[in-house]
């Protein structure tokens, strides 16, 4: 398929993502709840037909397979966290680990670990138990979930980062902008869960969220 009409129909698509975006935070700030439960999942299905689109161009690989199928669970998660009158926020941490443990076996895929992954993942795992002692607040039946999904999100951001070390280009840079993305968010959505309500939390989160979970999917033609 001629680059040009990749390129067109993957503009087409990125600028659908942009105005469902956009629309999505406009009624969460607004705290138009239907409207919010229509075009908050919609954010995600442009992101995975994105991701399904340039894998039909470029070939599945076990890589884009596996980041499709993060995505679908990440879509899970973001059904059950967009709920207001009920907290499912185990439910929404615990696809979310799901999803993370794909991204995690798509970025290990040929990966080979050296000496700078271990300051990688030790600089990593020290801001997290930092960050950890911020929100430890939480009620004990959620320390198990929360310690295991900062592990795995550890994972993530650590091969991410090394894949750009190792002059993986772009897809390296891509998915670190991602990996950062994703782990802000995760930071925000925690501070809100856990210590003090932010206002329009939602908003804020999908802010960093929304792109990360794109570059994901982008990252699918590399």
């Amino acid at each position: 398929m001629p680059d040009i009409i990749v390129q067109t129909n993957v503009a087409y698509l990125v600028a659908i993502f942009f105005i469902i975006f956009i629309i999505r935070e406009i009624v969460s700030f607004k705290k138009i709840l239907k409207l919010k439960y229509i075009f908050t999942p919609l954010i995600t299905y442009i992101v995975i037909i994105i991701a399904l689109y340039l894998s039909y161009v470029r070939g599945f690989t076990v890589y884009n397979i596996f980041i499709i199928a993060g995505l679908v669970f990440a879509l899970i998660a973001d059904t059950f966290l967009m709920i207001e009158e009920v907290s499912f926020f185990i439910h929404g941490l615990f696809f979310f680990l799901l999803t993370h443990l794909c991204y995690v076996y798509a970025l290990s895929i040929n990966y080979h670990v050296g000496t700078i992954d271990v300051v990688i993942i030790l600089a990593i795992l020290a801001i997290f138990f930092l960050y950890y002692l911020v929100i430890h607040k939480a009620k004990g039946k959620v320390y198990v979930p929360v310690i295991l999904y900062m592990l795995v999100l550890s994972l993530v951001l650590m091969l991410a980062i090394g894949t750009c070390i190792k002059n993986e280009y772009p897809r390296g840079a891509i998915v670190t902008i991602a990996a950062i993305l994703f782990a802000i968010s995760d930071g925000v959505l925690a501070f809100n869960q856990f210590v003090h309500r932010i206002p329009h939390s939602t908003v804020v989160t999908w802010s960093l969220y929304a792109p990360a979970q794109l570059l994901f999917a982008v990252s699918c033609y590399y």
